[in-house]
């Protein structure tokens, strides 16, 4: 009989083994993931690789990226081409910035399934994050040729070429992930984005509006509307866009001067003051001097040629637009009765290589009646 006892062991450690697992798998469903390590912790069974797999899983929810790794590894020892755990190290690599780690998981795993398209998937994202858009672009191309009806794919590829204004591309791209699925609003979201940017503002009008026919308005929504309707100078509405925008907690200095842009349109001419100012106020981009040139203005329609000809200064120091110089010259003119600064600006504004025609006619005969 005592031949049979090995064998009696190995099935007693066995039957121990698979009812452990048992157990660590209840304890995963449960998301005990600490009590489910003290089970697998327990079992001793080096060839069976569901105990590193499990393992693996549990330390990469508890965060603890270095000892998931340990077992991932560990499990690839068992089987070098396992998926699951060149699947689970790539984007723990990914998470963890080990971009050239996850990269050559990800490539094992297209050489073990080319034709998976999860795969490609997962290698476009790594690419993307890297800013490596060429070969995320080709990678999602890969995936959507795979899978037809990855939306999330179609997505992530069409913000890439409207980054890089691949605008035929990218419309071509939308017709296709729309024809999947007609209401996808992330899609839709993306048609409105490239229409922005192809100044298609009727059409974005179009589109957002029927994204918020099946879903609740977001910051983006306004921001497109918004937009948009100045554009085609319906101000009343830019106001309204740009007032739910600030009541949402963005208050971007670019906020601020659509809302004392439009206002100005509107003849509300306070308003248009004050939320200028405040685009200035937290204004760092370039678009400071378009600010000081809008607030300028909105003080000379206000009559108030003091502080028109000190934000037309500000303007001009930031920009250098030399239509700034004649709009400087008639402030002067109408504020002082010496028009020796008027004279000057006038004669700076016509010996710039501005062309526009009404101003440089006006500074002319203005010229002649002066001097």
């Amino acid at each position: 009989m005592k031949p049979l006892l090995p064998f009696l062991f190995i099935a007693v450690s066995l039957s121990i083994n698979a009812q452990g697992l048992k157990e660590a798998n209840e304890l995963i469903e449960n998301f005990q993931f600490e009590k489910a390590l003290q089970v697998l912790v327990q079992l001793n069974d080096s060839t069976d690789i569901h105990i590193p797999l499990q393992s693996g899983y549990c330390y990469s929810r508890l965060g603890n990226y270095k000892s998931a790794i340990e077992n991932y590894k560990q499990a690839l020892q068992i089987d070098s081409l396992n998926r699951i755990s060149l699947n689970q190290l790539g984007q723990i690599y990914s998470r963890t910035n080990q971009y050239a780690l996850a990269e050559d998981c990800y490539k094992k795993l297209i050489y073990i399934d080319s034709l998976n398209s999860f795969y490609f998937k997962q290698y476009a994202a790594l690419a993307a994050s890297t800013n490596y858009d060429s070969l995320a672009a080709m990678l999602y191309f890969k995936t959507l040729k795979l899978n037809p009806r990855d939306i999330e794919s179609y997505s992530s590829l069409g913000n890439i070429l409207l980054e890089g204004e691949n605008y035929y591309q990218l419309d071509s791209l939308i017709g296709r992930a729309l024809f999947v699925d007609s209401l996808q609003s992330s899609i839709l979201l993306l048609k409105a984005k490239s229409e922005l940017a192809q100044h298609k503002y009727k059409k974005v009008i179009v589109t957002v509006k029927k994204i918020l026919e099946w879903n609740d308005t977001q910051p983006i929504h306004a921001r497109l509307l918004g937009i948009s309707y100045f554009q085609l100078n319906e101000y009343a509405k830019v106001v309204e866009c740009m007032n739910y925008l600030l009541l949402s907690g963005v208050k971007s200095e670019w906020v601020y001067y659509y809302l004392g842009a439009s206002y100005r349109e509107l003849n509300d001419l306070p308003k248009s003051i004050d939320a200028m100012s405040k685009a200035i106020e937290g204004g760092i981009s370039e678009n400071i001097g378009v600010y000081y040139s809008q607030l300028a203005k909105a003080y000379e329609e206000s009559k108030d040629y003091k502080n028109a000809i000190h934000y037309y200064q500000a303007a001009y120091e930031k920009s250098k637009t030399k239509i700034l110089l004649y709009h400087l010259a008639r402030n002067y003119d109408v504020y002082f009765k010496d028009k020796s600064s008027a004279i000057a600006y006038y004669k700076r504004y016509l010996a710039s290589d501005d062309t526009i025609k009404l101003a440089r006619e006006y500074s002319r005969r203005r010229l002649d009646v002066l001097e």
